[in-house]
């Protein structure tokens, strides 16, 4: 292998999943040119990577939504003269690109779909395994073994410093700075909102605690229903604030980061901060964050987990999860840190 694109998926947390690959892939080759096709709202977790040589910004739904840029980014694609396109993202659009392209090796799972533009075809693996298991079984397939499974996100030097002093304003005097993720991709993986504002008070009161609540612009209204109901003020809305790198940057300097099942959950873990992930209708054993400081809290439920039922009513798999059993865990969590 000479150039090599990695053909990534579109959510971040699965995009995080993947970047023991790159290291693994350097490592075994060294002198490898490696490339990541992925949307931009991703693009950054990629980029300060020492592994990734270059980023490839494709984005169906926006910039290449159409057939023209579509043409005009097989074309651009084209003149980088990759030998090896790794398709982790399932899509026949994108590995229909990398066929057009001129890609000679491309590498993917066997599916009718996609099956005669794919090559190399690997057989996927049995049974339900952790879903990073299953992106990286695609490089082991290609004799580039993956020995460590904790990612790693890197942060340019500048971001570091410019959030480190945003979060050290004078009214910061607080014991603890704990980040909150109350949204998630869709409505049955969050935790409800009133659960959340009790909690975030009696984080509070008991650890003398600055709340931060971190998301896109579009988490807002889900920020918005939690601090209204809570009675302590001492919390900061940083949703729609800071790119994705800001944002790890920020994470770096929480003592905890509590959250849904979901993106930011991925990138807490990968920055090496201690990260509490509430699951209901989605398996921690498939899509939990891997790092060394993880926690889950989940309710037992006589539930068929995971359900991924999007029009449940009930929700008890999340509305299950007590505030005691939270708070139980953040002391457990500070108790041993």
């Amino acid at each position: 292998m000479e150039r090599v694109l990695v053909v990534n998926v579109n959510w971040l947390g699965d995009c995080i999943m993947t970047l023991p690959a790159f290291s693994a892939l350097k490592k075994e080759y060294p002198h490898v040119y490696t490339a990541v096709m992925a949307p931009g709202r991703v693009a950054e977790i990629f980029e300060k990577d020492p592994s990734i040589d270059e980023v490839l910004v494709f984005d169906e739904r926006t910039t290449h939504r159409s057939l023209p840029a579509k043409l005009r980014f097989i074309r651009a694609l084209k003149e980088k003269r990759f030998d090896t396109a790794i398709c982790i993202h399932r899509s026949c659009t994108r590995i229909l690109i990398c066929r057009l392209a001129g890609i000679p090796r491309r590498i993917g799972y066997h599916r009718r779909k996609t099956s005669w533009l794919i090559n190399h075809k690997v057989k996927p693996p049995a049974g339900t395994g952790h879903r990073q298991d299953y992106y990286l079984c695609l490089f082991e397939a290609a004799a580039i073994p993956v020995k460590t499974r904790i990612p790693q996100v890197f942060i340019d030097d500048d971001v570091r410093h410019r959030m480190y002093y945003r979060l050290q304003r004078p009214e910061h005097t607080h014991a603890h700075l704990i980040g909150v993720q109350v949204s998630a991709n869709w409505d049955q993986k969050r935790w409800p909102a009133q659960s959340y504002a009790e909690l975030c008070d009696r984080l509070i009161s008991r650890y003398s605690c600055a709340i931060f609540f971190v998301g896109t612009q579009k988490d807002a209204p889900a920020v918005s229903a939690v601090t209204e109901k809570m009675k302590r003020k001492d919390f900061y809305d940083f949703c729609g604030q800071t790119t994705l790198s800001e944002l790890a940057a920020v994470m770096e300097n929480f003592d905890l980061f509590i959250s849904n099942d979901s993106g930011p959950a991925h990138l807490a873990a990968a920055v090496g901060i201690h990260t509490l992930v509430l699951f209901g209708p989605t398996d921690p054993e498939v899509t939990s964050p891997r790092g060394k400081y993880v926690h889950i809290v989940k309710s037992d439920v006589p539930c068929v987990i995971p359900c991924y039922k999007t029009d449940c009513k009930d929700n008890f798999c999340m509305s299950g999860i007590s505030v005691d059993e939270v708070i139980e865990t953040v002391q457990y969590i500070f108790d041993n840190e």
